[in-house]
């Protein structure tokens, strides 16, 4: 009796493992189906080809993969600030890349206080030039240096900024934004 109940435990696992496997490969297999036309190679394994999906010629991304036509295009900015307790760079987005829309991202962001004004930004070439990096063009193989000057009136510190903590991260800001070897903060 018990060599027969055992046997009948073990067809009813056999049988119930046996089930499961064959839903999951019948339904796998019905969905791969549409995308896939399957051969057996000379060894017996299964050989699939899919089909290239048709792609846009002027971005080369799959139709299914378009981006958004809709979506604002916008510009990428990286600002110094305090983020858990240490300075970091921040990237975020801001319509345009101009030099109020990055001190306002800078007041946005806490790393200075909302009192200081935009006077002034120039920039102007050193007359230096270094190689340019990989992937330059054949015309742009080397970059003219440059260095700013941004002038601020009523400059006040960010929350968690000494005052010369928060003038060295705008200066960097704006030096990394604006790709200059420098970039001088004048406070008026």
């Amino acid at each position: 009796m018990k060599k027969f109940i055992a046997m009948l435990l073990l067809a009813i696992a056999v049988l119930s493992v046996a089930g499961c496997g064959s839903s999951k490969s019948k339904s796998r297999n019905d969905e791969t189906a549409k995308e896939k036309t399957g051969e057996t190679a000379p060894d017996g394994s299964s050989v699939t080809e899919t089909t290239a999906e048709e792609t846009n010629p002027d971005n080369g991304l799959p139709l299914s993969k378009q981006p958004d036509p809709n979506a604002p295009v916008v510009d990428t900015v990286v600002v110094y600030a305090i983020v858990n307790g240490s300075m970091s760079q921040v990237m975020d987005s801001v319509d345009e890349l101009t030099e109020q829309a990055l001190l306002d991202k800078l007041i946005e962001l806490g790393t200075v206080g909302a009192s200081t004004k935009l006077v002034s930004f120039e920039t102007e070439e050193t007359g230096e030039t270094q190689p340019a990096g990989p992937g330059a063009t054949a015309d742009q193989q080397t970059l003219t240096i440059k260095k700013g000057k941004l002038v601020l009136s009523d400059f006040a510190a960010g929350e968690n900024f000494d005052e010369e903590t928060a003038k060295q991260a705008v200066a960097d800001t704006f030096a990394l934004n604006y790709e200059l070897s420098e970039c001088e903060v004048v406070i008026e």
